[in-house]
Protein backbone atom coordinates (compact mmCIF):
# COMPACT_ATOMS: atom_id res chain seq x y z
CA UNK A 1 0.00 0.00 0.00
CA UNK A 2 1.19 3.51 -0.84
CA UNK A 3 0.37 6.94 0.57
CA UNK A 4 0.37 9.99 -1.71
CA UNK A 5 1.35 13.37 -0.24
CA UNK A 6 1.47 16.44 -2.47
CA UNK A 7 1.44 14.23 -5.58
CA UNK A 8 4.42 12.19 -4.35
CA UNK A 9 4.09 8.47 -3.57
CA UNK A 10 5.56 7.00 -0.37
CA UNK A 11 5.68 3.51 1.13
CA UNK A 12 2.89 3.08 3.66
CA UNK A 13 5.01 3.21 6.83
CA UNK A 14 7.06 6.18 5.63
CA UNK A 15 3.90 7.98 4.50
CA UNK A 16 2.29 7.45 7.92
CA UNK A 17 5.39 8.87 9.62
CA UNK A 18 5.27 11.93 7.37
CA UNK A 19 1.56 12.48 8.02
CA UNK A 20 2.27 12.36 11.75
CA UNK A 21 4.86 15.09 11.22
CA UNK A 22 2.50 17.26 9.21
CA UNK A 23 -0.77 16.87 11.12
CA UNK A 24 -1.64 16.89 14.78
CA UNK A 25 -4.82 14.87 14.32
CA UNK A 26 -5.69 12.05 11.93
CA UNK A 27 -5.91 13.67 8.46
CA UNK A 28 -8.30 11.09 6.97
CA UNK A 29 -10.31 8.00 7.85
CA UNK A 30 -8.51 4.70 8.21
CA UNK A 31 -5.71 5.82 10.51
CA UNK A 32 -7.71 6.49 13.69
CA UNK A 33 -6.93 3.13 15.33
CA UNK A 34 -3.18 3.37 14.77
CA UNK A 35 -2.63 7.12 14.84
CA UNK A 36 -1.32 7.25 18.43
CA UNK A 37 1.16 4.44 17.67
CA UNK A 38 2.65 6.11 14.58
CA UNK A 39 6.08 7.62 15.20
CA UNK A 40 6.94 10.80 13.28
CA UNK A 41 10.01 10.45 11.07
CA UNK A 42 13.30 12.14 11.86
CA UNK A 43 15.39 13.91 9.25
CA UNK A 44 17.96 11.10 9.28
CA UNK A 45 15.21 8.60 8.51
CA UNK A 46 14.02 10.79 5.64
CA UNK A 47 17.56 11.13 4.28
CA UNK A 48 18.14 7.37 4.42
CA UNK A 49 14.78 6.16 3.11
CA UNK A 50 13.54 8.81 0.68
CA UNK A 51 15.92 8.92 -2.28
CA UNK A 52 13.77 10.62 -4.93
CA UNK A 53 14.57 14.35 -4.99
CA UNK A 54 10.97 15.59 -5.30
CA UNK A 55 9.69 13.10 -2.73
CA UNK A 56 12.44 14.17 -0.33
CA UNK A 57 11.45 17.83 -0.83
CA UNK A 58 7.88 16.98 0.19
CA UNK A 59 9.11 14.92 3.14
CA UNK A 60 11.32 17.74 4.42
CA UNK A 61 8.39 20.15 4.06
CA UNK A 62 6.39 17.84 6.34
CA UNK A 63 9.24 17.90 8.85
CA UNK A 64 9.36 21.71 8.85
CA UNK A 65 12.31 24.08 9.13
CA UNK A 66 12.29 24.40 12.92
CA UNK A 67 12.42 20.67 13.59
CA UNK A 68 15.02 20.17 10.86
CA UNK A 69 17.31 22.81 12.35
CA UNK A 70 16.92 21.34 15.83
CA UNK A 71 17.91 17.90 14.55
CA UNK A 72 20.90 18.69 12.35
CA UNK A 73 22.58 21.29 14.62
CA UNK A 74 23.80 23.66 11.88
CA UNK A 75 26.87 25.86 12.29
CA UNK A 76 26.44 29.44 11.10
CA UNK A 77 29.11 30.41 8.57
CA UNK A 78 28.12 33.93 7.54
CA UNK A 79 25.18 36.22 6.74
CA UNK A 80 24.68 38.84 4.06
CA UNK A 81 22.02 41.52 3.74
CA UNK A 82 21.10 43.35 0.56
CA UNK A 83 18.71 46.29 0.23
CA UNK A 84 15.89 45.64 -2.21
CA UNK A 85 13.25 47.81 -3.81
CA UNK A 86 10.23 46.40 -5.58
CA UNK A 87 6.64 47.23 -6.51
CA UNK A 88 3.70 45.73 -4.62
CA UNK A 89 -0.04 45.80 -5.18
CA UNK A 90 -1.99 46.52 -2.00
CA UNK A 91 -5.32 44.90 -1.09
CA UNK A 92 -7.05 47.99 -2.47
CA UNK A 93 -5.31 47.51 -5.83
CA UNK A 94 -2.87 50.39 -5.41
CA UNK A 95 0.64 49.98 -6.83
CA UNK A 96 3.23 51.04 -4.25
CA UNK A 97 7.00 50.89 -3.95
CA UNK A 98 8.37 48.79 -1.12
CA UNK A 99 11.92 48.99 0.21
CA UNK A 100 13.23 46.26 2.49
CA UNK A 101 16.40 44.53 3.67
CA UNK A 102 16.76 40.89 2.68
CA UNK A 103 19.11 38.74 4.77
CA UNK A 104 20.55 35.40 3.68
CA UNK A 105 22.55 33.13 6.00
CA UNK A 106 24.86 30.25 5.09
CA UNK A 107 25.09 27.20 7.38
CA UNK A 108 27.17 24.03 7.48
CA UNK A 109 25.76 20.71 8.72
CA UNK A 110 28.18 17.94 9.61
CA UNK A 111 27.76 14.61 7.86
CA UNK A 112 27.50 12.85 11.25
CA UNK A 113 24.52 14.96 12.33
CA UNK A 114 22.88 14.77 8.92
CA UNK A 115 23.35 11.15 7.91
CA UNK A 116 24.73 9.39 10.99
CA UNK A 117 28.22 8.43 12.12
CA UNK A 118 28.42 5.47 9.74
CA UNK A 119 27.94 7.68 6.70
CA UNK A 120 30.74 8.36 4.24
CA UNK A 121 29.12 11.60 3.06
CA UNK A 122 30.77 15.00 3.35
CA UNK A 123 29.39 18.04 5.16
CA UNK A 124 26.34 19.73 3.66
CA UNK A 125 25.35 23.38 3.33
CA UNK A 126 22.16 25.35 3.17
CA UNK A 127 21.08 28.98 2.92
CA UNK A 128 18.21 30.29 5.04
CA UNK A 129 16.04 33.17 3.86
CA UNK A 130 12.60 34.62 4.52
CA UNK A 131 9.65 34.75 2.15
CA UNK A 132 9.19 38.39 1.21
CA UNK A 133 5.39 38.26 1.51
CA UNK A 134 4.71 35.85 4.41
CA UNK A 135 7.93 36.28 6.46
CA UNK A 136 8.21 32.49 6.76
CA UNK A 137 11.73 31.07 6.81
CA UNK A 138 12.91 28.76 4.06
CA UNK A 139 16.10 26.80 3.52
CA UNK A 140 17.82 26.04 0.22
CA UNK A 141 20.35 23.19 0.10
CA UNK A 142 23.39 24.01 -2.04
CA UNK A 143 26.47 22.24 -3.39
CA UNK A 144 29.15 24.56 -2.02
CA UNK A 145 31.78 23.28 -4.44
CA UNK A 146 29.42 23.90 -7.33
CA UNK A 147 28.83 27.43 -6.05
CA UNK A 148 32.57 28.02 -5.72
CA UNK A 149 33.12 26.76 -9.25
CA UNK A 150 30.40 29.05 -10.62
CA UNK A 151 32.05 32.00 -8.90
CA UNK A 152 35.69 31.16 -9.62
CA UNK A 153 35.40 28.98 -12.72
CA UNK A 154 37.80 26.02 -12.54
CA UNK A 155 39.49 27.33 -9.39
CA UNK A 156 36.43 26.37 -7.35
CA UNK A 157 36.99 22.67 -7.92
CA UNK A 158 40.46 22.79 -6.33
CA UNK A 159 39.52 24.75 -3.19
CA UNK A 160 39.56 23.15 0.24
CA UNK A 161 36.44 23.24 2.41
CA UNK A 162 37.50 26.23 4.51
CA UNK A 163 38.62 28.18 1.44
CA UNK A 164 35.20 27.63 -0.12
CA UNK A 165 33.49 28.84 3.05
CA UNK A 166 35.71 31.92 3.04
CA UNK A 167 35.24 32.81 -0.63
CA UNK A 168 31.57 31.92 -1.20
CA UNK A 169 28.85 34.30 0.01
CA UNK A 170 25.22 33.52 0.88
CA UNK A 171 24.15 35.54 -2.18
CA UNK A 172 26.41 33.41 -4.39
CA UNK A 173 24.60 30.37 -2.99
CA UNK A 174 21.10 31.74 -3.59
CA UNK A 175 22.03 32.73 -7.15
CA UNK A 176 23.45 29.25 -7.78
CA UNK A 177 20.00 27.71 -7.17
CA UNK A 178 18.74 29.47 -10.33
CA UNK A 179 19.69 28.16 -13.78
CA UNK A 180 19.31 29.79 -17.17
CA UNK A 181 20.19 29.16 -20.81
CA UNK A 182 21.12 32.83 -21.34
CA UNK A 183 24.84 33.47 -21.52
CA UNK A 184 26.55 35.56 -18.86
CA UNK A 185 26.57 39.22 -19.90
CA UNK A 186 23.44 38.84 -22.06
CA UNK A 187 20.82 39.22 -19.30
CA UNK A 188 18.82 42.45 -19.22
CA UNK A 189 17.04 41.86 -15.90
CA UNK A 190 15.65 39.20 -13.55
CA UNK A 191 12.21 39.07 -11.89
CA UNK A 192 11.45 36.61 -9.12
CA UNK A 193 8.03 35.55 -7.84
CA UNK A 194 8.62 32.79 -5.32
CA UNK A 195 10.06 29.82 -7.22
CA UNK A 196 9.13 31.34 -10.60
CA UNK A 197 12.08 33.13 -12.21
CA UNK A 198 11.91 35.35 -15.30
CA UNK A 199 15.28 36.01 -16.95
CA UNK A 200 15.01 38.58 -19.76
CA UNK A 201 17.77 38.63 -22.43
CA UNK A 202 19.09 41.93 -23.70
CA UNK A 203 17.38 43.32 -26.76
CA UNK A 204 19.32 43.05 -29.99
CA UNK A 205 21.46 40.08 -28.95
CA UNK A 206 22.05 37.84 -31.96
CA UNK A 207 22.79 34.71 -29.92
CA UNK A 208 21.67 35.47 -26.34
CA UNK A 209 21.20 31.82 -25.41
CA UNK A 210 23.59 28.98 -24.77
CA UNK A 211 23.68 26.03 -27.17
CA UNK A 212 20.51 23.95 -27.11
CA UNK A 213 20.26 21.81 -23.97
CA UNK A 214 22.95 23.70 -22.03
CA UNK A 215 22.28 25.61 -18.82
CA UNK A 216 24.37 27.50 -16.31
CA UNK A 217 23.93 28.75 -12.74
CA UNK A 218 23.46 32.44 -12.07
CA UNK A 219 26.29 34.29 -10.35
CA UNK A 220 26.00 36.33 -7.18
CA UNK A 221 26.94 39.44 -9.18
CA UNK A 222 23.96 38.90 -11.50
CA UNK A 223 21.58 38.31 -8.58
CA UNK A 224 22.69 41.48 -6.82
CA UNK A 225 22.63 43.76 -9.86
CA UNK A 226 19.97 42.41 -12.24
CA UNK A 227 17.11 41.44 -9.89
CA UNK A 228 14.67 44.34 -10.36
CA UNK A 229 11.46 42.96 -8.78
CA UNK A 230 10.58 40.26 -6.27
CA UNK A 231 7.45 39.05 -4.51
Amino acid sequence: MKIVINNQEFDYNIGCGLLKLKYGDTPFKGLEDIWDDIKPLTFKEIARNVTNVEARRVAIACLGTERLVNEVKPKHIKSETIAKKTMWITQSGELVERCFDDTYSLYRVSADDLFGKDSHQGDSYYVSCKDTSTDREYILWVDLRGVASTKSDRLGWSMGQRDMEKNVSPIDCVAWTIQTDIAEGDISYIIRQGDCILVRPKDGQKTPRLPFGQFRHLTGHEYRNLLIAES
